[in-house]
Order: structure tokens, then C-alpha cells, then sequence
């Protein structure tokens, strides 16, 4: 491969990157301002530090039950055998060994401060047994190489989005699935110190494994306080990011990468602005990513060994994977095909180990699912799906505020993702849009940022693949990739949900580079220089982020957890407004509000996604306001806020009936009008949200 045009192709994706960047790095100078506007620290910074400690703490028992754990399962250790490896290890299997714990707690109803500093004592119990299991470990097995400028250069890169993400972390959560259900159900859960699932909101049957961490955060933050509490839930999911990306690196040296190109590996994906939101933001993508990179490790190292014990460590991983999204049903598949080819190659070598190979290699597949189970016999049971609220035209199932159409255009709305022309071309396409013309909050173009790090790299695996015997951990890497990226092709592009194979992809681009270009060759210093500042771009975007929301002053407590909510929410007055003004138990209607439940704490009767469902049927029931208040009257609500800026443009609205003459929809507008801009009710409005007081 010609390092000219290595070097035109990086440039090329570089600019168009860039050109489509207006909206973030071309505003950095602009979101500059948002540091500025009152003091720096103030007395709020005991909260973030008590959140700091606590996230430090919970991690720390998460590797020292893995550490205990792993201890039974004896594996083979390589010849160039990595500590920041076996750290990942182990912090990675405590972490699916905690959930499970916390899932069993909730079942019991045990959510409480006390069980949460009791389950603390006994991780930091093992974190000692652990301790003194060190002392005897062997040191590295390879020579240190010694650090250069440039390898410097790029550890300072990699620190720039970890710390951003860190401090953003510990901000109070803006994004929206965090205040939908990663944050609102496990606070919600604590509130009534059990897992039951939550009236109205339907996420609360979803598998959520990585949310039990929230819990358990939240409950030793709250110790202090409901802001400390926060905070530590947010550190807790952001420990997910370096422990991620100390797996990268420890992996990349076991198989021989060397320091430089390992740490450009790490680079990679750290510099991925997506990465940074979903870390900054609590989200769980990261810690999927981990276990799946994990599990991808453990089945290269059964592929080599044949030991069982690797076995046991995939069922782990991807159990945890599964525990905390459905759609890692698509890796188990991958590593099916894997488990198949080894089969396969036991043909020609081994016969009389073919049937051994297959049914140990489906049987862990199989355990994965046992381990991640409890979360879908617990919505079975309930809903009469294990799947539900997916797939309820296959597998029908039921609960309040969900149903069979809402099902359907749900899996139709995921189908927009990435949809940036609407055709065919989408597909042929998907890699040059998801790279260089991704937005975040928008579905069209993928909702978030990958930048062109990967796509600079891609032609490279490819060909070495293609001429080179690459390792075997990089042909299982890339083959999982492959099948987990075909999938998303087909299904829904979001961009998050190619965060687990990104880490599989940075390794296997490392790997290629060193296999096809001597060190300090024209094809090598291209690939170098080309990837690290490729990535420099993606770090600029995510920096450009954090200065939007400008999270610094709120966690060092020079700015208040309200005012920065003001800053970063439209619509959070509002809710300052009903936490102060209403009474306790005073219901509230959400209509269309972001599905944040999270920060308002009063009764609240929302629909899930479709936010305005509710008052569509009820409109078109209605032949007057008097008699939609009269249905609203039914449902014991006092309040209805609504976000109504196009709600009453006719081109615009959900609430119009394409089937029905537009005198008719017109008329229903014209209800809807009356009942949410009601002058003589409203108790706080501006020209995009209305609080009426209903009764």
C-alpha cells in the first residue's frame, strides 16, 4: 500500500471531517464563554470529592471479587503476559459478579445505605486477599521500552478526553437516556428499596445490569447527600472508560504490538467523541464495550489452548454483556461462527477433539445466557416476554403504557438511525457517513460522532489481512467486528452501538501497521502521523462538547446544581417551579418533556418515547376541552407541562390524523390548544413549554 496515498486518502477524510464540524469544533472560540460566569470552586466540591471516593471504592471491589473469582479459574498465562490486562480482568469479571449480586438484592427488597456499605466492607475484604496475591505475582515478562516524545505526546492525548469525560461525569446528567432510566429507574429503585418494576416507566423491564453499579453509588453517595449521590453514580459508570482502554493497551503489547503502536491503539478509541459522551454522560455502551473486548480476548485464548477455563471467562463477559443490552444477542452469534471454525480446524488436525471442542465451545455460549437470565425470566414473568417491550409482533407481551403499535413504531423509529439519504445507498455508504458526516441528537446521521480514525485505518487491516498471517487474536477480533458490524447495517445504525467492536478494530489496525511496514518506512510514519491526527480531530469535538455544557464550575461548586441545570436544560425552571410550588403527591402529566423523570420529584404520569400518546387518543375522543379535562379529570392528574412548540403546527403535529379531513384535524388542534395554553391556569409558560394547573 503506497504511503502517498495513505497520506492523500487521511487528508482527504481529515478536511471533509472537519467541514462537518461547524456545529461544534467551528463554535469552540464561542462555548469559550461558558466557563466564565461567577466563581471557580465553591463549597459543592465536597460533593464531587465524596463522589470521587466513592467511585474509587466501589471499583476497588469490583477487582477484588474478580481478583477472588478468578483465582478458581486457572488459565495459561502467555508469554508476553500483561498486568494492565489481568487489572482489566478482574475489574471487568467483579463487575458482572456485582451485578448479579445487586440484581438478587433488589429481588429481596434490600436497596438500602446499610446493605450498600455492607456490600462495600466485603469487596475491600477481598481487595486485601487480592493484595497479598500480588506480592507474589511475576513481574512483566518483556523488556521496558523506553518512552519517546512522540509516545508521550500521544499519553497526553489520551488523557485530555478520560479527564474531560471525568469531570463532565461528575456534573449532574443532562443526557437523555440517563434521565429517562440509567439514573430515574435506580433512584427510583432505591426509593422503593427494591427492583420492582416502576408504574409508567417502561425501561424498568429492560436487562439492566450496568444500572445496579447506579445503585449502589447512589446508595453509599447518599450517605451525604442526593448531589454526592449523583456524582458517585457518575464516576462509578465513567471507571468503565480507562479500565476499557488499560484492556486495549494490555492486550496490544500480549501479542507483540509495541508500545508506541499499542498506545496509538488506545488512542484510537479514546479519541472518539461518542466515547467521551457516553462516558461523560453515564451511559452503559462503554461498559459493553469492555466485556465484549474481554470475551473476544478469552476466545482467542481458548482458540489457542483449548482450556475450559477460557470458556468460563467468555460465559462471564458476554453474560455481562447480555445483562446489560439485548442486542449482544448479535456477538453470541459471532462467536458461534468462531467456535465453528475451530471446530472446523480440528478436523485436520485433532479429529478425535471435534466433538469435545463443539459442545464445550457452545456450551459456554450457552452458560452466558444462564448468567444473564434473571433479568429476562424477571420481564417474562411479569409481561409474558422475555424480550418485551421488543419484538411484540413476534413475541407478544403486555404491561401498562405499552403495547403492539407502540412496539412496532418503536422498531420503526430505531430504523431511522443513520437512514442519511433513505435508500439503498445508506448501506454502501455507512462507512465514509458514520465517519464523516455523523451529528450527535440527530437519528439521521447516526446520533453521534465517530470521526475518521478508524476509517483511515480500515484499508490497512484489510489488506494485511488479506496478505499477511496476522495473529489470530486480530483474525478473531476482526471477524466478530465484521459480524457485528453487518448486523448494524441491517438493523439500527446508531453509533453507540459500534462502540464494542471499535477496541477489536484499534488492535487489529495496530497489528496490520507493524506487520506491513518496517519501523520509520514512508508507509509507516503515514499511517502515524495520519491516525494521531485524525484523532486529535475527534478529541477537538469532544472537547468542543464539554465547553458546551461547561461542567467545570458545577463539580469544582462554584456553580450551583440548579443553575447549571437552568444552563443546560430549557425546560428545567419548570420543574424547579413544581418541586417548590405543588404539593408532594400533586400528579403531573408529561407531555413530550424528554422523557425526564428524573429530576422532578413528584408523581408523574408520562408515556414512554411516544410522549404525547396519551392525550392523541384522548384528544380524538374528545368533542370539547371541557370534555378532555373531564378524561384528564379520570387519571387523578393536577398538572400537565407540555412542550408545545410544534404541537400546533399542522404540518409538524403528531396529534394530527393523516386519515381525516384537515377541518377536522384542525378542530383537535384547536382543543389541544385550548386545554395546554389555558390563560387563566397556567402557572408558568414561555414560547416553547406551558405548566397548566389542571384541578
Amino acid at each position: 500500500m503506497p504511503a502517498v496515498a495513505l497520506a492523500v486518502f487521511a487528508a482527504v477524510l481529515i478536511i471533509a471531517f472537519l467541514a462537518n464540524r461547524g456545529s461544534d469544533i467551528g463554535q469552540i472560540g464561542k462555548f469559550f464563554e461558558n466557563l466564565g460566569g461567577g466563581p471557580l470552586g465553591g463549597s459543592g466540591i465536597v460533593d464531587s470529592f465524596v463522589g470521587v471516593v466513592v467511585a474509587i471504592l466501589i471499583a476497588a471491589a469490583w477487582f477484588g471479587i474478580g481478583s477472588f473469582v478468578l483465582s478458581f479459574i486457572e488459565t495459561e498465562r502467555s508469554e508476553d503476559h500483561s498486568h494492565a490486562l489481568e487489572l482489566a480482568l478482574k475489574t471487568g469479571a467483579g463487575a458482572a459478579v456485582w451485578s448479579v449480586l445487586w440484581f438478587f438484592l433488589g429481588i429481596a427488597g434490600a436497596y438500602s445505605k446499610a446493605v450498600g456499605a455492607a456490600a462495600l466492607i466485603v469487596g475491600l475484604a477481598f481487595v486485601v486477599l487480592a493484595l497479598r496475591r500480588v506480592k507474589e505475582a511475576k513481574a512483566e515478562s518483556r523488556m521496558p521500552e523506553r518512552a519517546a516524545v512522540f509516545d508521550k505526546i500521544v499519553l497526553v492525548l489520551i488523557s485530555v478526553p478520560v479527564v474531560l469525560s471525568f469531570i463532565a461525569a461528575l456534573a449532574p446528567p443532562t443526557a437523555k437516556d440517563t434521565l429517562l432510566y440509567h439514573f430515574a429507574v435506580p433512584k427510583a429503585f432505591i426509593a422503593q428499596g427494591s427492583s420492582a418494576f416502576i408504574e409508567g416507566n417502561i425501561a424498568s423491564y429492560l436487562a439492566l445490569g450496568n444500572e445496579m453499579h447506579v445503585v449502589w453509588a447512589m446508595l453509599l453517595g447518599g450517605f451525604v447527600n442526593a448531589r454526592a449521590a449523583e456524582a458517585a453514580a457518575g464516576a462509578a459508570m465513567w471507571m468503565f472508560f480507562p479500565i476499557l482502554l488499560a484492556a486495549v493497551f494490555g492486550w496490544a503489547r500480549e501479542i507483540g504490538i509495541s508500545r508506541r503502536w499499542s498506545l496509538i491503539a488506545v488512542l484510537m478509541v479514546a479519541s472518539v467523541p461518542t466515547a467521551y459522551h457516553v462516558a461523560a454522560s453515564a451511559y452503559i455502551d462503554l461498559a459493553l464495550a469492555l466485556y465484549v473486548t474481554l470475551a473476544v480476548y478469552a476466545l482467542s485464548r481458548w482458540w489457542r489452548t483449548l482450556e475450559n477455563a477460557w470458556l468460563i471467562l467468555i460465559a462471564i463477559f458476554l453474560g455481562a454483556a447480555l445483562s446489560a443490552k439485548l442486542t449482544s444477542v448479535v456477538v453470541i452469534a459471532a462467536f458461534g461462527l468462531i467456535v465453528l471454525l475451530r471446530v472446523r480446524k480440528a478436523k485436520e488436525i485433532e479429529p478425535s477433539a471435534v466433538g469435545k471442542i463443539l459442545v464445550s465451545g457452545f456450551a459456554a455460549l450457552v452458560l452466558a445466557g444462564v448468567i444473564a437470565s434473571p433479568w429476562y425470566l424477571r420481564t417474562w414473568a411479569e409481561t409474558g416476554s422475555p424480550v418485551f417491550p421488543f419484538y411484540m409482533n413476534i413475541w407478544p407481551g403486555e404491561a401498562p403504557g405499552w403495547d403492539k403499535e407502540r412496539s412496532n413504531l418503536f422498531q420503526a423509529m430505531n430504523s431511522q438511525y443513520g437512514r442519511v439519504t433513505g435508500t439503498a445507498a445508506d448501506q454502501l455508504l455507512a462507512p465514509w457517513n458514520v465517519s464523516v458526516k455523523a451529528q450527535p441528537e440527530e437519528a439521521r446521521f447516526f446520533d453521534g460522532v465517530l470521526g475518521v480514525t478508524f476509517l483511515i485505518g480500515l484499508p490497512i487491516l484489510i489488506f494485511a489481512l488479506w496478505k499477511f498471517d496476522l495473529p489470530v487474536e486480530v483474525r478473531i477480533g476482526a471477524g466478530v467486528a465484521a459480524v457485528v458490524f453487518l448486523f448494524w447495517l441491517f438493523s439500527s445504525m446508531q453509533l453507540r452501538y459500534l462502540l464494542p467492536i471499535l477496541p477489536l478494530l484499534a488492535i487489529g489496525i495496530a497489528a496490520s501497521v507493524e506487520q506491513i511496514a518496517a519501523r520509520r518506512s514512508a508507509l509507516y510514519m503515514a499511517a502515524k502521523y495520519s491516525i494521531s491526527i485524525a484523532a486529535i480531530c475527534g478529541i477537538l469535538t469532544a472537547f468542543a462538547w464539554f465547553l458546551q455544557k461547561a461542567p467545570l464550575r458545577v463539580v469544582l461548586g462554584g456553580e450551583t446544581r440548579d443553575q447549571y441545570l437552568t444552563r443546560n436544560l430549557d425546560y428545567y425552571s419548570f420543574y424547579q417551579a413544581l418541586n417548590t410550588t405543588t404539593a408532594k403527591d400533586a400528579r403531573v402529566w408529561l407531555i413530550n418533556m424528554r422523557r425526564d423523570t428524573y429530576n422532578l420529584d413528584r408523581p408523574v404520569v408520562s408515556d414512554y418515547l411516544f410522549e404525547d400518546w396519551t392525550l392523541r387518543q384522548m384528544l380524538w375522543e374528545s368533542r370539547s376541552v371541557q370534555e378532555l379535562k373531564a378524561k384528564a379529570a379520570a387519571m387523578n392528574l393536577q398538572y400537565m407541562l407540555t412542550r408545545y412548540d410544534f404541537l400546533f403546527d399542522y404540518d409538524r403535529s403528531t396529534l394530527v390524523d393523516d386519515t381525516k379531513p384537515r377541518a377536522e384535524n384542525e378542530a383537535k388542534l384547536k382543543i389541544a390548544k385550548e386545554l395546554i395554553l389555558d390563560r387563566a391556569n397556567t402557572v408558568h409558560s414561555d414560547g416553547k413549554f406551558s405548566l397548566v394547573k389542571l384541578f
